[in-house]
């Protein structure tokens, strides 16, 4: 992936990493609050429809039907009982410990009215809740004594305070004459009016009977299935609320700490870039290391710091590069400032001779033979034909650099070929049938360019060695002499030497350009050119591809 490609898709991680952070404190609430408000409040199981509960209230195995274990516990809850019916009312199956409704006819069933009972029709079946009130045993029992004796049992008694429950009396006047066992403030009268069947909604239970002298019985216990609704739902928003603020604070230092995080992996890396690219405007191209960046020991990108990693290679490859061209434009100035230096030398030479014998010939002070004076234009002519191949080398190592010469490339039968340039001294061996694709002119004067030298620089009879032969995909080509060999001075500079540098005076004749020339013809068609040499003599080695 592209580096910008990278840098998006770290972006977008982080912000669906806050999104998701957003969405998980919201959805955390909300279930902190369900779970809150569904362990305070109860299952009213008066709200469940039968298109509810219909697909799985019953559960069939075989031949039997039970009832579903979430309505078992729901029945629980209710205090009250389930009973499954069949379409002919036969009892299928019922909660509780004991089956009240087993054994009563259909008649006594349909007959049942009270508050809380309830009936849902299933397929195949009916379900039916029977609210079973825990005030309702402590009522009986109580009216039963009060009725009998005008007073309550001790066994009784002991009932009531377990249940923490109290049995009231009332006059006509609803005068509270009598209270047995706990004491709570006392009733008004249409409270006893009030529908019980709710059982989660009453923080009392209670049960009234009217007596024969116009007074009232009155029970009373508290309710042990009381889960209202208002209550804990008041206290859920406050955790709602505290748990949202909570939360946000919570976001807010997460967002805090990535934006810290951005800032490390996205700022710090670009400061450190920005001082490299401040560093190579002012040309200095060492490397430097960030310790909060770069590892210690290797000093490479740390982890988190990867996808900077093609920006750090760029720089240190712009930085190498930079330095490069620096070191090679020095190297130019100064080859540059040699070439004119010696062409100066090579130019200004032949020219004083040239000015020293044409201001002796326009002398009227001495009279110059005929013989002299041929002397004097022979030389004069040497060293302006001197002059016009040096002018002419120059211009066509010009034309090389620049890529001005075309090749004619044609296929050289070489063990036919190279013998044009066998003589006493020269020896040419060709070892096999090489055939060599290259332009016949140019090849010519890279050859004579090297046997030339080999010969020139060598003491006169020494022996030069031409060999041909296949290695591989190439055909290599060696010149080889047994001179005094090149001073390792010169060596190291031998293709790079754009003048001889030698005093045109001397016997030894040239423009000092061949081996120049000779380099950028190799070069020219693709080959590559090598030069050892050593007390035992010379040997160039050149290597051209097999087409």
């Amino acid at each position: 992936m592209k580096p910008a490609g990278k840098l998006t898709l770290r972006f977008v991680s982080y912000f669906i990493i806050f999104y998701l952070l957003i969405i998980s404190g919201f959805i955390i609430s909300l279930v902190f609050f369900a779970i809150f408000i569904n362990d305070r409040v109860g299952d009213n199981i008066h709200v469940m429809s039968s298109f509810e509960i219909e697909d799985d209230a019953v559960v069939e195995k075989g031949k039997t039907a039970k009832i579903a274990d979430y309505l078992v516990e729901r029945a629980e809850e209710n205090v009250g009982q389930l009973y499954l019916f069949d379409p002919s009312m036969t009892i299928v199956d019922y909660t509780g410990d004991t089956c009240g409704l087993c054994g009563k006819s259909d008649n006594e069933i349909l007959a049942l009215r009270q508050p809380g009972m309830h009936t849902w029709e299933l397929p195949n079946y009916y379900l039916l809740f029977l609210p079973n009130t825990p005030v309702q045993p402590l009522f009986e029992e109580a009216l039963e004594n009060w009725t009998a004796t005008g007073d309550i049992s001790a066994v009784t008694k002991q009932r009531l305070k377990e249940n923490k429950a109290s049995v009231e009396i009332y006059d006509e006047q609803w005068n509270r004459i009598e209270v047995i066992g706990e004491r709570y403030e006392k009733l008004n009268k249409p409270q006893l009016l009030e529908e019980k069947y709710d059982i989660f909604e009453h923080a009392e239970l209670n049960q009234s009977a009217a007596l024969s002298n116009d007074k009232t019985f009155v029970v009373r216990m508290p309710n042990p299935s009381y889960k209202p609704f208002e209550e804990p739902f008041n206290k859920a928003m406050v955790l709602f609320v505290s748990i949202f603020f909570g939360g946000h604070i919570i976001l807010l230092l997460g967002v805090l700490f990535l934006s810290i995080s951005i800032s490390r992996q996205f700022v710090r890396p670009l400061v450190y870039v920005i001082s490299r690219i401040e560093r190579l405007t002012q040309f200095d191209y060492s490397e430097i290391s960030d310790k909060k960046i770069h590892h210690k020991k290797t000093g490479k990108l740390k982890r988190k710091f990867k996808l900077f990693q093609p920006v750090e290679e760029s720089l240190n490859h712009l930085s190498e590069r930079l330095n490069s061209n620096e070191r090679q434009i020095k190297h130019a100035e100064q080859l540059r400032e040699e070439w004119i230096t010696g062409l100066s030398h090579d130019l200004k030479t032949p020219l004083s001779s040239i000015y020293g014998y044409s201001t002796m010939l326009a002398s009227e002070d001495y009279e110059w033979t005929k013989d002299e004076m041929r002397i004097f234009a022979q030389t004069m002519q040497e060293k302006a034909t001197y002059m016009d191949a040096l002018i002419q080398d120059l211009t066509y190592t010009y034309q090389l650099k620049n890529k001005a010469i075309q090749l004619d490339k044609v296929v050289l039968p070489l063990a036919t070929w190279l013998p044009q340039f066998a003589d006493e001294q020269v020896c040419v061996k060709v070892y096999g049938d090489v055939l060599l694709q290259a332009d016949e002119l140019l090849l010519k004067r890279i050859m004579d360019n090297l046997i030339t030298n080999a010969k020139k620089y060598t003491p006169e009879g020494t022996k030069v060695i031409v060999e041909a032969q296949h290695t591989g995909k190439e055909v290599m080509l060696t010149i080889a002499d047994q001179g005094p060999g090149i001073p390792q001075e010169v060596l190291d500079n031998l293709f790079e030497r754009y003048y001889r540098g030698t005093n045109t005076t001397d016997d030894i004749t040239g423009t000092g350009l061949g081996l120049a020339i000779t380099k950028q013809l190799i070069d020219l068609h693709n080959g590559t050119i090598s030069v050892r040499s050593g007390q035992d003599g010379t040997i160039f080695v050149l290597k051209f591809q097999c087409h």
